[in-house]
């Protein structure tokens, strides 16, 4: 049986001492209710079933948004109406879901919100976050484009997030 994507993001994760507590497998749990019947519903199952970590690398963190702070961030224009937050880079851009396309990506609010492709679904956005993980904690220090490449090709191409990403690895 293969593994579920908490299971392999799990699996992958660093060792470190029991004493140090450090909560790397701690999940953000999404409630039904809380997501947009236009998100798809594949997505909707992924994010019900398996949850999203608090943090991954590439340093990014994940969370659950109120209604009224979606609410707020479409009002001040951060966000468009087709866009559901899941989380934030390590610089305060937010990523998530375009409704619309399906695709994730992220905003980036150092230029003019310029939106930024990350993956072509939330299956291989998840599929490519434990890519990654595996990348960094492997023996080999081959670049993570390859994998990224297999799973999603668009997204391995340059001007996404993992392409960037994998320039500074």
């Amino acid at each position: 049986m293969p593994l579920s994507f908490k299971q392999r993001f799990c699996a992958g994760l660093p060792q470190t001492p029991p004493e140090l507590d450090l909560p790397l497998d701690a999940f953000i749990v999404f409630e039904s209710e809380s997501l947009p019947d236009d998100m798809g519903a594949d997505a909707k199952q992924l994010l019900l079933a398996e949850g999203l970590p608090e943090s991954a690398p590439p340093f990014l963190s994940f969370s659950t948004y109120s209604t009224d702070d979606i609410e707020s961030l479409r009002a001040f224009g951060d966000i468009p109406a087709s866009f559901f937050p899941l989380g934030q880079t390590a610089y305060g851009d937010l990523l998530g879901i375009d409704t619309d396309t399906k695709e994730i990506v992220y905003f980036n609010h150092d230029n003019n919100n310029q939106r930024v492709f990350i993956n072509t679904s939330l299956a291989q956005f998840l599929e490519c976050l434990c890519a990654y993980q595996e990348h960094l904690h492997a023996e080999t220090r081959t670049s993570p484009l390859d994998a990224i490449e297999q799973v999603d090709a668009p997204a391995a191409q340059p001007g996404t997030m993992w392409h960037t990403e994998a320039l500074s690895d």
